[in-house]
């Protein structure tokens, strides 16, 4: 797996990685298995006369098939039903690894400048890969280290320590987030987490045993009878030695495994970040101040062990001794920077904190990139590796006219992969946005309002009454922030509704249990308002319901999918419908466009669908089937979804919103796309 394979194959090799972890966790499970019936056995043998005697004539003799059957039964069960528990109890995703380590979660709208710098790397970072923003907790800890946790894109969170947010200047914490985006990109989370439960399971034997010999009951009185109880004791504390003994043995398969799956891992991940940010200096500054610190990268709390495979250095503070490498689950610490600086002289410097100048410095420079970006949106073939088929962008930065991201020749591989050039083009679509707009997005309130002011109609009447409807269904304050924001809606670039959302997320997941409700059932009324859904507002509410869903109510274990688009030929016409007729006035344009796409897919022209505008109901039900595609074949319907939209020579507003909307429930993190009105 190299460091440049696209979004598609990295997640089919996290499905293979998967099925290694199945097969390493049945070995282990097995040689688990075999050692306790040895340990059992001997502790009969120990008990038959004579006694005080083992031999392997009576080990064998106390091998029966009833013995042999029960301890192995046991033993399964014990082990999957700790598996199902630790993972039941990291159902909710990413949050609650980051708050079993105290995590505290960073406010959206902090003004605390180490936190601020932060939050910034991490939302541009998600703008540019096409990611939601995932919230953002601090570790109180000393050393340099960061995570990313959770099941998907919707429930991930970004675990970084005290020491890293303090230490590490703009550039080394943008190598480090980069790094952790990586593994958001790659479907590593979700493989960490599966590790998690498998691991528990394993380790648990342990566990079982410390409990018998914590359990041993206090000396007794002098009868036989308590004699007795003290000899049956004294064999149970033996027993349970052994399967302490056994638990250190779990433990070490447990290594084993993590290492064998995360190890390479961090590499790519390495590699990724450089890429991500063409600045190899910022990854391996990181990694220096790493070595330089008193602290490393090490993590005290005692749960973090557990979870040792999902950070960006080791927790124990070091690769470990050359004795037990390869248990290791993070490369050495100078092979890393070798990687990325080849150039290294092998030593590491003082560590100092970033002074205000430095970050004042690096902001103007990185001010001017983002100014030469915005500049690049207004020219023609923007980005280099962008096709020509579309003419020339017109207007000013921004003003109505997105950056091209991903045209039909290289969307597969631009699916999942972050640029400089993005990270660049996400500050300056954050700098489009209108002051009040984006300050609202990052506050529970302000955020609920904002979304309610992007979905009033521009008619008055309707207006008016959907402003009754939020005055009887939104909470309280809430409507009266909405007139502000309606007078900043007029500046904002259509293009940029969903890059808004996106940086809402946040604030939105720190809304409550019966806010989300309120919120929710408030949004789905003012969608339904008017009689009909829209493709904004349909991608509005399909992409609200799948990254808020898994927070309040629960992640959704949705495995991934091993369907073909052979298997679902309908669904597939439904959704190039939908496409051709968002972006096509005239019928046989939209037929020709519709023609175009499924050529892509060498499927039939003859199934268009060619109702006056797209049927959302049939739309949503397109979806729910489409998201069992196996990953291999989204690259192909991606494809023939962007030649659709693409076929005018022009992309519209509500083709990219339904397009947007496609890749979110695809799974699918899709860059900016050019739209030009």
């Amino acid at each position: 797996m190299s460091a440049t394979m696209d979004f598609f194959e990295a997640q089919a090799a996290a499905h293979r990685t998967t099925l290694r972890l199945i097969g390493l966790f049945i070995g282990a499970v097995l040689a688990l298995i075999v050692l306790t019936i040895l340990v059992v056995a001997a502790v009969i043998a120990f008990n038959m006369p004579p006694a005080g005697v083992i031999s392997l004539d009576k080990i064998l003799h106390a091998l029966s098939p009833g013995l042999i059957l029960g301890i192995a039964g046991g033993v399964i069960g014990v082990v999957l039903v700790a598996s199902v528990f630790r993972h039941l109890s990291l159902s909710r995703g990413g949050r609650v690894i980051a708050e079993n380590l105290g995590g505290r979660q960073l406010q959206p709208n902090s003004t605390d400048q180490d936190e601020r710098r932060l939050l910034n790397v991490v939302e541009e970072m998600a703008i540019a890969a096409g990611l939601p923003v995932p919230p953002v907790y601090v570790i109180d800890e000393d050393g340099i280290n960061a995570f990313a946790a959770g099941y998907s894109p919707d429930d991930a969170v970004i675990g970084v320590t005290r020491g890293a947010m303090e230490v590490l200047d703009r550039d080394e914490l943008q190598g480090v987030i980069g790094h952790e985006f990586s593994h958001i990109l790659n479907g590593d989370m979700r493989l960490n987490i599966r590790l998690m439960s498998v691991l528990f399971g394993i380790l648990v034997i342990g566990v079982v045993g410390r409990g018998l010999v914590m359990s041993r009951p206090r000396r007794g009185g002098m009868s036989s009878a308590g004699g007795s109880r003290r000899g049956g004791a004294a064999q149970v504390a033996v027993l349970g030695i052994a399967l302490m003994l056994l638990g250190y043995i779990g433990t070490f398969f447990g290594n084993l495994i993590k290492a064998a799956v995360s190890r390479q891992r961090e590499f790519l991940a390495d590699a990724s970040a450089v890429q991500f940010t063409r600045n190899p200096d910022g990854l391996a500054g990181a990694l220096r101040k790493i070595g330089a610190l008193s602290a490393t990268s090490r993590v005290r709390d005692g749960r973090a062990d557990e979870m040792s495979h999902m950070f960006f250095g080791p927790v124990s503070g070091s690769s470990g001794s050359r004795l037990f490498a390869g248990l290791a689950t993070h490369p050495p610490l100078e092979a890393r920077i070798r990687a990325v600086d080849p150039r290294w002289d092998g030593t590491f410097p003082p560590v100092q904190r970033p002074s205000r100048k430095d970050d004042v410095e690096m902001a103007s420079d990185t001010d001017r990139k983002f100014a030469a970006a915005s500049a690049r949106m207004g020219i023609p073939n923007p980005l280099a590796g962008v096709t020509a088929d579309l003419p020339p962008a017109a207007g000013a930065a921004i003003g109505g006219v997105l950056a091209a991201g991903v045209l039909a020749g290289s969307a597969s591989s631009r699916i999942g992969q972050v640029t400089p050039d993005d990270v660049d083009e996400a500050h300056a679509l954050i700098d489009g946005i209108p002051k009040p707009l984006y300050d609202a997005a990052h506050d529970p309130f302000g955020a609920r309002a904002m979304i309610y002011a992007l979905l009033l109609s521009s008619d008055a009447d309707m207006q008016t009454q959907q402003r009754e409807l939020l005055a009887g269904k939104a909470e309280p304050g809430v409507p009266e922030l909405i007139d502000d924001l309606v007078a900043a809606r007029v500046a904002l670039p259509a293009g940029l509704k969903l890059t808004l959302l996106q940086i809402a997320m946040p604030a939105l997941k720190n809304l409550s249990d019966a806010q989300y409700r309120r919120f929710m059932a408030a949004l789905t009324a003012l969608v339904r308002s008017d009689g009909s859904i829209h493709a904004f507002e349909w991608v509005l509410h399909q992409v609200l319901v799948k990254e808020l869903r898994p927070h309040f109510e629960g992640v959704s274990r949705r495995r991934s999918g091993r369907r073909a688009l052979d298997d679902m030929p309908a669904a597939v016409t439904t959704l190039l419908s939908s496409l051709a007729r968002a972006g096509q006035d005239d019928l046989e344009q939209a037929r020709s466009a519709f023609a175009a796409a499924t050529a892509e897919l060498d499927l039939p022209a003859d199934g268009f669908e060619a109702q006056a505008d797209p049927n959302m109901a049939r739309l949503t039900g397109a979806m729910r089937q489409l998201r069992e595609l196996h990953p291999l074949a989204q690259p192909r319907l991606l494809k023939a979804c962007i030649r659709c939209v693409q076929h005018s020579g022009r992309i519209l507003d509500s083709e990219r919103d339904l397009l947007h909307g496609v890749a979110a429930a695809l799974d699918c993190p899709l860059p900016p796309l050019v739209a030009e009105h």
